[in-house]
């Protein structure tokens, strides 16, 4: 039985931009569906059509039905507790000061009775494993315990369908897998139909039963996980965004029955033939630039009542160097990058930097570096490889995350700096876009410029970095040159590392 229909549906953006063009889709109840497309393809505005309440203003033509009937006609309270929405920030959705709270929030605005609200409360708390937070500020949660309450406060409802907006972009490896098995349980445990918009496939196509490729608005593959191969047209680009095994596979030449994991893409004749063929990485790149910024043993904490966000952190900053830093999602990294940039003040430690050095820093949300109408005006008319002129007439908050990130990191690039810092570039960008920002980030350190990325991508790390280091308890713990960094690794490694260990030896990445 259908559960979600769109029927004929097209969408245009006041700005006149058409998000949709006539899309057509059934999904089944109780399914797992993982929609995809490059940055701007409209994955996040047809989700958001799909939930009453969310969606865009702008032209609408066709529609979408829930269970048969009009989306648009449902009663708001039916709509608001059978339909769940899971956004990509968690900061947009998380609107009181405690956890408790929040779990209760959207039973207290449906009119859940008490006893009843109390009961739901305390099992998504123990489900989520939010128990030991119970009384926390919400504040105080890391993004991946943060992403977590949003589920669970979009779960305590009960909702039939789930839709969630990129929900891992902003977590670290292991708390994008915790997100993804908890999604899981709810459609398997419970039936809840799913249906998710991401950029990470490596753990999400091997749960899905579908997956739903996007393209300038329109459907252009619709299969099973493992026909994608035989759904896509040969070479696409999405291909590189498909997970590590997919990807062997279509190396070696494989179509139908494509292997979805690791274990069985390493089991598999045609992923390991294509593995003996792939070169190892090259000798790392050595650094003996001069040192740009100097952070010795730099202390911070946010309380006296919390821990501390920085505990003796040293890193150093070199002219030409690519320097990138990882650690789980509280670890300090953001913090560590405020303090390099000046943008925040240590309470112990020093930061040295060169006279003179002109630094420009991303934050994690991009939209705070925007100040003008269009993007052609943010650019200051300059041609950049990193936006098309497509895009020049729109309002820089009308573009997909994806888009904003790359104007963002294209808009600091006009200021020539000697020091880069990131924090999160890849966030919400589509596999095409990843590996022209980490060509790009290279040739502007070959010029001198030096670049630090806090990240979670390990594949961009892999792909662009001289220097990985991992940052844990508010210090700095390791670095070294990537294809020793990843090479022991278990979680903070790279998909291509994990599955060719033990195979072909000194591969981390396609």
């Amino acid at each position: 039985m259908s559960i979600l229909t769109v029927k004929d549906l097209s969408f245009t953006y006041s700005s006149g931009t058409q998000a949709l063009n006539d899309i057509s889709l059934d999904i089944d109840e109780g399914s797992f569906v993982t929609l995809c497309g490059a940055s701007g393809c409209g994955k996040s505005t047809l989700l958001r059509l799909m939930k009453q309440g969310l969606s865009p203003r702008g032209k609408v033509t066709g529609e979408v039905l829930y269970l048969g009937e009009p989306l648009s006609g449902l009663d708001a309270e039916r709509a608001a507790a059978e339909t769940g929405f899971v956004m990509q920030q968690p900061e947009a959705q998380i609107v009181t000061d405690k956890v408790w709270h929040e779990l209760a929030f959207s039973l207290e605005s449906t009119g859940v009775p008490q006893g009843e609200m109390r009961r739901r409360v305390g099992e998504m708390a123990s489900y989520f494993g939010l128990d030991d937070r119970f009384f926390d500020d919400t504040a105080s949660l890391s993004g991946g315990q943060k992403q977590l309450l949003a589920l669970a406060g979009a779960a305590a409802l009960h909702p039939r369908v789930l839709l969630l907006d990129e929900p891992t972009s902003q977590l670290d490896p292991i708390s994008a897998r915790e997100m993804i098995e908890a999604v899981t349980r709810l459609n398997r445990d419970f039936g809840v139909t799913i249906v998710i918009a991401e950029h990470r496939l490596e753990e999400l196509l091997y749960v899905s039963d579908r997956i739903i490729v996007m393209e300038h608005g329109k459907v252009i593959a619709d299969s099973t996980p493992s026909e994608i191969l035989t759904a896509l047209p040969t070479k696409h680009p999405m291909i590189s965004a498909m997970p590590v095994s997919v990807r062997l596979y279509a190396m070696g030449g494989g179509i139908d029955n494509a292997p979805l994991t690791i274990r069985d893409g390493r089991n598999n004749d045609i992923c390991r033939r294509a593995m003996e063929q792939l070169r190892p990485e090259q000798t790392a790149r050595t650094h003996d630039g001069e040192v740009l910024i100097s952070a010795r043993e730099l202390w911070l904490s946010y309380g006296k009542d919390r821990p501390d966000v920085l505990n003796n952190a040293s890193v150093e900053v070199r002219a030409g160097e690519v320097l990138a830093i990882l650690g789980g999602n509280g670890s300090g990294k953001t913090t560590l990058l405020k303090c390099l940039s000046g943008a925040l003040k240590p309470l112990g430690g020093k930061v040295t930097r060169k006279k003179g050095i002109v630094t420009a820093y991303l934050p994690q949300e991009p939209c705070e570096l925007f100040r003008h109408d269009t993007v052609c005006e943010e650019l200051s008319d300059m041609a950049t490889e990193l936006i098309p002129e497509s895009l020049y007439d729109r309002h820089p908050y009308d573009l997909s995350g994806g888009e904003q990130q790359r104007l963002a990191i294209a808009k600091l690039l006009q200021k020539e700096p000697d020091v880069l810092l990131l924090d999160e570039p890849t966030k919400g960008m589509d596999a095409a876009s990843k590996e022209a920002l980490a060509l790009l980030l290279r040739d502007i350190s070959a010029k001198g410029t030096a670049i630090v990325l806090v990240t979670h991508d390990t594949e961009l790390a892999a792909e662009c970095a001289d220097t990985c280091a991992l940052l844990f308890s508010g210090e700095i713990v390791n670095s070294a040159p990537p294809a020793e960094f990843f090479s022991d690794n278990y979680f903070y490694t790279t998909p291509a590392r994990r599955i060719t260990r033990g195979i072909a030896e000194n591969i981390i990445s396609l």
